[in-house]
């Protein structure tokens, strides 16, 4: 069997992946899942690959998983932990150097108009309502 590992994104936690992971347990596979340090403005992307190769402790071989600006990070991962595989999920693939600010005036996205610019409405908008209050706690 395999060991995923799950990184996601900078809105979020770890939690973000466990309906997958639930789903990943029940197929007889290893995860391992972790809080980035979202809340550290300090914190770097050689921080963030750090926190993620410390939750993978001596595991080899992993399946790489990351969904938004986990993109970022999971290369940087698969370059300091043997890996197998590395899957992109909505991931933001920065070209060599580019920041996540430049990549959005690089590739001329535009934050779209909000009328409801709250969480729930931005992020949560087709997730069930308990799922997406679940989340929200």
């Amino acid at each position: 069997m395999a060991s995923y590992v799950l990184i996601h994104g900078a809105g979020d936690v770890g939690w973000y992946w466990h309906l997958v992971e639930a789903e990943l347990r029940q197929r007889g596979h290893e995860v391992v899942t972790m809080d980035l340090p979202v809340d550290d403005d300090s914190a770097g992307l050689s921080t963030y690959a750090d926190v993620v190769v410390d939750a993978c402790g001596k595991r080899k071989d992993l399946v790489v998983v990351a969904q938004s600006f986990g993109g970022y990070i999971a290369p940087l991962v698969c370059a300091r932990i043997p890996s197998k595989l590395m899957v992109l999920v909505a991931a933001m693939i920065p070209s060599p150097g580019e920041s996540a600010q430049s990549m959005f005036v690089n590739t001329g996205y535009e934050y779209p108009e909000q009328t409801d610019p709250s969480d729930l409405a931005v992020f949560y908008h087709d997730v069930p309502p308990a799922l997406a209050k679940e989340a929200l706690a």
